[in-house]
C-alpha cells in the first residue's frame, strides 16, 4: 500500500507519495518537525490518517 504525505505548507501544500507506513511515518515527522505545518497521510485505498493514526498503524 502506497501513502501520500500532505504538508499544509505556505504559500500551497507539498505531497509526496512513498510506498510504505514506514517511510510516510519519517516523513511526516520530518515535515512536521521543520515547520510544524500540518500533516495529513492518504493512503492509496482512500483512507485519510492523522499522524497520531499512522503511528498505531506502524506499530502494528
Amino acid at each position: 500500500m502506497s501513502y501520500t504525505v500532505i504538508s499544509q505548507a505556505e504559500p500551497s501544500p507539498v505531497a509526496t507519495v512513498v510506498p510504505t507506513v514506514i517511510e510516510a511515518l519519517s516523513l511526516a515527522r520530518e515535515l512536521g518537525r521543520q515547520a510544524e505545518d500540518r500533516i495529513t497521510i492518504a493512503t492509496d485505498s482512500g483512507w485519510m490518517l492523522s499522524l497520531d493514526e499512522l503511528e498505531e498503524l506502524a506499530r502494528n
